[in-house]
Formats: structure tokens, sequence, C-alpha cells
């Protein structure tokens, strides 16, 4: 046999060198690559890499060859790139020959020189003496997309069908080779990696950018993988410009395709050879967003877009179709921006006329922002007027004010002056916080804008949703009676546009929660949400919701109040609106729910939603801050300190307008809470916040015998509290009787009243059953336990429930609670009060030594030697 001569070619058979050391290990991807071929059960004879220009391909698998060349056992692999001129199949075959034949292994070598010499039928004879050569061989082929020669991929299309059985073979291309691929798909021969799989990862990309010495923030980091979508040219790129820049954060804002480093890759690497008429279809076909065939042709005026958007999509031309009905596809941004900075040669008067275009199209298929938006773009005044008279309802009440806003301030400023533009200002100054801002633009409009409409429906359109919006701002800063009148004088009837009554009708029912009329806010709360669920703003919907949850919570209807926060919840993550403050506000209800049900996950969902309200409405943060302390009191290690934050950050005590059942259903835990850290001063504080936020409501009295009750004043306690268990003083929030009924039974047992504390403990149960709240009974410190363990099959069809509540007590590791005596316990409760021996002696009726007696008994059998020892034993225990 006569030995191949390699003369004629270049080094295009050698793996790629490590170019100076950056190349990013993927360890995902090669462990993804490595696992398909070497499958125990069923390895992938085939693998194909297919990704745009640009994507890292090539380094990729260089990287894995080398990965793989490291492991002991490790196969022969040879490396194949190809170029135009292999586009002839004795040529192509004497190069995979020779690319074998530099893989250094013997056998092979030896098998080249044996077949070199004839090369026509060399797929069948190469299959045949690999089978006999029994060694691994793979062999990787990159650049593959540039084989074209039908002889060519007809005669590697049957080797790879029949390859040997050792034999893998990886396949690298920006696009699909015109092979019978789809067969061996089919088959499950066929391993395949995307342009989706390659997609630098943030972490892949910090990596890349170490080597160019450049370390990005969190943030800036984001913002750049937003840019490059993970393309790895575009990461690189960006390394490259970032290197030794003194602002990081704008350069990012500024790296678009139109920066030159960019430009010139896209113009050699992606743009190179396209014709006239594909250059203008990918101008026109960037200014919008997105795109459909059918707005394609419009842009376009071309019959065979369809043809060319699949073009551009088999050629994997940096454009995703995007899965939805009608298909859309979207350039990658950074060509985007090219294409968009390079549309001006086509002339201003056209690029308008393509705006108009895209927003009449977003028109008709109902997006009302991208609409907004392209019509701002156009200049089209009358497009805008037309918009903003059509849509502007239901651009507030989707969420997209402050969009809508940033937009308008770039429009003319004739579409600047429509009436429409201040209410849009307003809700985007309310998204954003600016309750100030809100309420002098609402303002103003009482004085400018009864001139500019004459129409009487548009005009009372127009005040429908501004009195909406005012409703909107006094839940924030005061004056909800009054703001609720004026929108009930506008007249709060059907529109016929149910995205607009929605709106209406949900500012008034918070309007009513936030006044009490609990009943009222539920019945226009409900229509509120029939008219958002027919409407379809998700955001609507999840605001009716989560109202409706607020309302059930004032109630104490805690079950309801769960699964209506955990419907608003379930939607507000699918519509990936949490970093909205309501958001935040309703996950603030799910964990008062799980808090009166004992869930541990209480305290945690209270902390997320206090963290994320930092960052969307700090005033707002604060007040979720406290109710987190208090929800995490039972497993916080520092428990005064805790009782702290939730003094200074009091959910109850605040100024700012807060629906009065939410407001009194956390008082008897944060009392409790106050009293047990010894902070009496604290507790009389809220007794008097109450009453005057309050007023001489059943909630007031309950916390004021809490008090009484601490303090041994067993008459006061009992008087205080007999108008509520009367029902002659109504507690605004409805958990609040259950705990007016503990207090009651915990008072009867200190005045060693066993008959009527066991009724009163009875009826709180009967409160308590039907909604599991169990949170109340363990308030009240070990008293109610120790009732319920003497009362065990006492309690009739409630036993179930009162079995229940005893086990949700926490187990003690010694039996110190029922060592300590009826008198120790109930000195116990006084210890954080920090009253003398003689202060205790005298309300106890007992003498100072029998305090002390006590209180020597309570340390020994505590294991501690002083008092405050004693409080955080007792603590420790559950026994306070």
């Amino acid at each position: 046999m006569t030995a191949v001569h390699f003369g004629e070619f270049d080094s295009s058979v050698q793996i790629p060198s490590d170019t100076g050391g950056r190349t990013v290990r993927r360890t995902r991807l090669h462990d993804a690559l490595d696992a398909a071929l070497t499958d125990d059960v069923r390895p992938f004879p085939v693998a194909l890499v297919c990704a745009p220009a640009g994507s890292g391909k090539t380094q990729f698998l260089a990287g894995w060859a080398r990965d793989i060349l490291d492991t002991e056992g490790a196969p022969t692999i040879a490396w194949l790139t190809i170029e135009e001129r292999y586009n002839d199949l004795d040529l192509i075959h004497r190069v995979i020959l020779r690319a074998l034949s530099e893989t250094g292994n013997p056998a092979l070598v030896h098998l080249c020189d044996l077949l070199g010499g004839d090369t026509h039928d060399l797929g069948a004879t190469l299959s045949a003496a690999l089978v006999d050569l029994g060694e691994r061989v793979w062999m990787v082929i990159d650049d593959a997309h540039l084989l074209l020669d039908d002889e060519v991929l007809t005669d590697l299309e049957l080797f790879m069908r029949w390859q040997p059985p050792l034999l893998r073979t990886i396949i690298s291309g920006r696009f699909e080779p015109p092979l019978a691929l789809q067969r061996l798909r089919l088959d499950g021969k066929l391993f395949t990696l995307t342009a989706q799989d390659l997609a630098f990862t943030a972490d892949e990309a910090a990596e890349m950018l170490v080597e160019h010495g450049v370390h990005l923030r969190p943030d800036d980091l984001a913002a750049l993988m937003d840019r490059t979508e993970g393309w790895a040219a575009g990461i690189r790129l960006a390394g490259m410009s970032l290197e030794g820049h003194a602002d990081p954060t704008g350069l990012i804002e500024e790296f678009t395709g139109n920066r030159r480093a960019v430009a010139d890759y896209l113009i050699e690497e992606v743009l190179a050879g396209q014709t006239d008429d594909m250059r203008e279809f990918l101008l026109r076909t960037s200014v919008p967003g997105s795109f459909t065939v059918e707005l394609a042709e419009q842009l376009t005026g071309f019959a065979d877009a369809h043809a060319k958007v699949g073009w551009l999509e088999h050629h994997n031309f940096l454009v995703n179709r995007i899965t939805d009905s009608p298909t859309r596809y979207r350039y990658h941004p950074l060509l985007r921006s090219y294409l968009r900075a390079e549309i001006s040669r086509i002339g201003r008067v056209e690029v308008e006329h393509l705006e108009l275009t895209a927003a009449r199209w977003h028109t008709e298929f109902g997006d009302a922002l991208l609409a907004l938006e392209h019509a701002v773009n156009s200049g089209d005044h009358d497009e805008i007027v037309s918009l903003l008279s059509r849509t502007s309802v239901s651009l507030i009440v989707s969420g997209h004010g402050a969009a809508v806003d940033r937009l308008l301030e770039r429009a003319p400023r004739s579409t600047q002056d429509h009436p429409s533009a201040p209410l849009i200002r307003a809700a985007a100054a309310l998204a954003a916080g600016n309750v100030p801002v809100a309420a002098s633009t609402l303002d103003r409009l009482d004085r400018e804008v009864s001139v500019v409409l004459t129409d009487g429906t548009e005009y009372r359109h127009h005040l429908l949703l501004r009195e909406s919006l005012r409703v909107q701002t006094a839940l924030q800063s005061g004056g909800v009676g009054e703001a609720l009148t004026r929108l009930r004088e506008v007249g709060v009837e059907s529109t016929g546009d149910s995205a607009y009554d929605a709106f209406v009708l949900l500012q008034e029912g918070r309007a009513l929660l936030f006044l009490g009329r609990n009943t009222e806010s539920e019945q226009i709360l409900l229509k509120a949400l029939a008219h958002a669920r027919l409407a379809g703003p998700a955001l609507t919907v999840m605001y009716c919701l989560g109202s409706l949850a607020a309302v059930s919570m004032s109630r104490g209807e805690v079950l309801r109040a769960s699964t209506l926060a955990d419907e608003a919840l379930t939607l507000g993550r699918a519509q990936d609106v949490k970093g909205d403050p309501t958001f935040h506000l309703i996950e603030l209800i799910d964990a008062w729910c799980r808090y009166v049900r004992l869930d541990e996950d209480a305290a945690r969902t209270a902390i997320e939603a206090a963290d994320a309200l930092r960052c969307a409405d700090a005033r707002t943060a604060g007040l979720v801050d406290g109710a987190a302390a208090l929800f995490g009191l039972g497993t916080s290690g520092q428990r005064h300190a805790s009782v702290a934050v939730l003094h200074t950050h009091s959910p109850v005590s605040s100024s700012r307008p807060m629906p009065p059942g939410i407001r009194a259903a956390l008082l008897p835990a944060i009392q409790y809470a106050y009293l047990a850290s010894g902070e009496s001063g604290w507790a009389h504080e809220l007794v008097t916040e109450t009453q005057s936020l309050l007023g001489a409501t059943g909630d007031t009295a309950v916390i004021e015998a809490i008090v009484h009750l601490h303090a041994h004043r067993l008459d006061l306690a009992r008087k205080t509290l007999q108008p509520v268990l009367n029902g002659d003083l109504e507690c605004t929030a409805g958990t609040n009787l259950i705990a007016a009924w503990l207090v009651d039974a915990t008072t009867s047992l200190a005045r060693k009243h066993d008959s009527r504390a066991h009724s009163a403990l009875t009826e709180a149960l009967h409160l308590a059953e039907p909604e599991s709240v169990l949170r109340p009974f363990h308030d009240c410190g070990p008293q109610v336990r120790d009732l319920l363990v003497r009362s065990t099959g006492r309690f009739g069809v409630l036993d179930t429930f009162a079995e229940e509540l005893r086990a949700s007590f926490p187990r003690l590791s010694n039996t110190t609670s029922d060592a300590l005596t009826p008198r120790e316990l109930e000195l116990l409760v006084e210890l954080p009060s920090w009253r003398t021996a003689e202060q205790i002696a005298e309300d106890l009726c007992v003498s100072v030594n029998t305090v002390k007696t006590h209180l020597r008994g309570i340390y020994r059998k505590l294991g501690v030697t002083s008092r405050r020892d004693a409080i955080g034993a007792a603590q420790k225990r559950g026994l306070l």
C-alpha cells in the first residue's frame, strides 16, 4: 500500500489549542456529552452540537476532548475541521485518514497507511477495519455546516448509520448539515446539544470575565446576562471591553450591537454573505421586539416572509422561536440593537411608518403597552391619543403605569397634555410608592380636566378613574372615608368595560375594608373579582383575592383567608409580580394564617416578605419586620431582642392606614409578648394606642384585661372582659373572641373557679375548632395546657380538637411543669413583671415569706439560681 501524502492539508485535523489558557471549563456540558457517549445501557453513537456563530462550540468541544484525553483508559480522539474546499469525496476521505493518523495511535497510523492508496470505498472498508481493530475511537467533525456536496453528505450519512460499535461521531456546526439526522434521532442514536444548552450560565460568564481581570457585582453580571443571553461571543466581547474600564455599570448599560467590537463581529461572522433582500428583511423586522410571519409580511412587503423566517431559523441565525399562538420570533438582543442602529439608512419617514405598522398590529392583537410604545416611537399624535383613550385603564390596572409614564416622557408635547396622561402619572407614582406626587397630581386635575373633556361619558369615566386613584392614594396616606365618598358621588355603576369596572370596584371594596365595613367590602370585592376574571388582568385578580383574604383574616376565617391568599400568591408567582408590594402584603396574610395554626413556616414567610418589601416599599417593610419578629418569637434565641424589634416596628401601633380587623387580629399575641418579656410599660402603652386607633371595641377590652390579669387584678380583669363575653362589645377581629374566653378561663383558674374555667375553655375550643386556631391557647401560658390535661375527655365533640391542641404544646424534656405546684406556677407567671416579692405577695394575698418559699422551689425545680435565669428556663420549657 502507498502511504498517504498530507502535504496538501493544514492543521485542521488537530484539536484546537487552548489559546492563552482562556477556555472556561464547561463541566456540566462535558459531563452530559461524556455520559451520552459512554452510557452503559444504550450509548448514543452520534452527537450533534448545533448553535449559532459565537456560541463557543469549538472551544467547548476542544476543552471536552482535552478532559477526555487526560482520563485513564481514554479513547482515541480524531479531530477534523471542515473547510469549504473539502466538498470533494476523494479529498474528504484523505482528510479523514489524516485525522485518524495524526492521533498518534500506532494501530490507527498503520491502518491509515494500509487504506491510503485507495479511498473510493473508504466508508465500508474503514468501518470493517475499525471493527477488527477493537479500539474506542471518537471522531469530531467541526464546522460540518460547510459540507454541501451531495456525494460527500450521502457517504457520511451511510457511514454514521452503520458505523462500528466502538466508534463515536461528534458533529458540530452552526446549523444542521443536510444529513438524514432525523432518522438517527427517531432511532435513539443521536444526542443533541443546542444553543440553549451552550448558553453560558452566570457562573460560567463570571469565570470567563475573570480571565480579562473583570470582577462584576451581582447586579452588573445579571444586566450583562440579560444583554448577552449567555451568548459566548457577546460575553467575550464584553470582557474585552470591560478590561480596565473605570465604569463597568455604565459600559454594560451601553453594551449594544452598535458598539464597534460587537458590530464588527456581527458583520463578519453573522451578516456576511447575506443577500440584499435578506438584509432588508432583517432591518425591517427588527422594529418590533418580536414578530410573527404575518407581521413580517406587513413590515417588509415580502410575500416569501415565511420562507425567509424558516431559512433564518434553520440556519441558527441568532433568532429564537417563541412558543405561542401565533408563533413569534425574536432576534438576539445584541443583533437587534445593531439592526436598530442600522435601520436609519432607510429614512426617518419609513422608520416611523414601520413603527406605526407595528403599533396597529399590536393594537389589533390586544397588547396595549407594546402598541403604545411603537405609537410613541412613530410620533403620531392621533394614534397615541386614540390608544390612551382606549387603553389607559387596562394599562393602569395591569400595573404598567410606570412603564407608560416613561413612554409619555418622550411623546410629543401635545400628547402629554391629554387628560389621560396625568392619571397615568399618578398611577405610576403610586406604583413607585410616591404618594405625595400622586396626591398633588390628582388635586391638580380637579381644576383642569373639566374644561378639557366635554363628552359626558368620557368625562364620567375620567372621574371614576381619578377618584379610584384617589382612594388608592388615601389607603396609604389617610382620608379613606372622604375619598370613598367622592368616588360614590361619581356613581359606581357598570361602564360596560370589565377591566374598568374591576379596578373601580376593587378600590371601593378596599376602602370599605379599611373602614372596617367587612360585609360591604366582601360584597363589592366579589363583584370586582368577577369582572377581573372576565377581563383577564391577572394583577387585578390577585389584588381582589388578596383583599378578600384580608376580609377573611379580619373575621377570623383562617381557612378561607389561607385559601384565598394561596390562590393570589400562586397567580402572582405565575405572572412574576414578586416586586409588587401588595404581593408581599398577601404573603403576610398567609404568614398570619400559618402563625395561628402553629405552622413553622410562618416566620420564614414573613421574613421573606419583609426582605422583598425593603426594595419595593420601604415604609411598609418596617411593619412586616414587626410581624416577622412576632411570628418568630417561639424559635428566637434572643427573645427580648425580638420583642424589642416588635415594639419598634409594631404592626398595630402605626399611624399608617390599616384595616382595623387586621390590626386587631395581632393585638393579643403582641400583648402577651410584651408582658412575658417584663415590659409592662409597653403593654399599657399598647392599650392606650389601641383605644386611640380602634376606639372602645372588644379588642381593646381584651388586651386591657390581659394587663389586669397579669397584675393579678382579677376582679378588674373580669369586669373589663364581661361586655365582650356577653356580646355587648364586639371584637373587630374574629379570633379575639377566642382570646377573650381564654383570658376568662385563666382568670377563673386564678380565682379557683374551676367549673367556670372549664366552661370558658370549652367556649374557646368551640370558636377555634372550625378554623384550627391553636396560637391563642399557647399565648395564655401553661395554665391553659394544665387545664386541658385535667379536663381530658370532658369536651364532648370537641375532644378530638382538644387532643390535637394538647399535642401541639412542646413536650418537656423533664417533668418540671408537673413538679411545680399550682401556687408555684401562679408565681412563675409574675416573674417577668420584675415586681418585688412584697408587691407580688400583696396581689396574691399571701405573706412575703410564702412567696420567697415558692420562689426557692421554682429555682430548685428549674435548676437555676436567679430570677432572670428562671424566666429564661421557663420560656425554653414552654412554661411562659
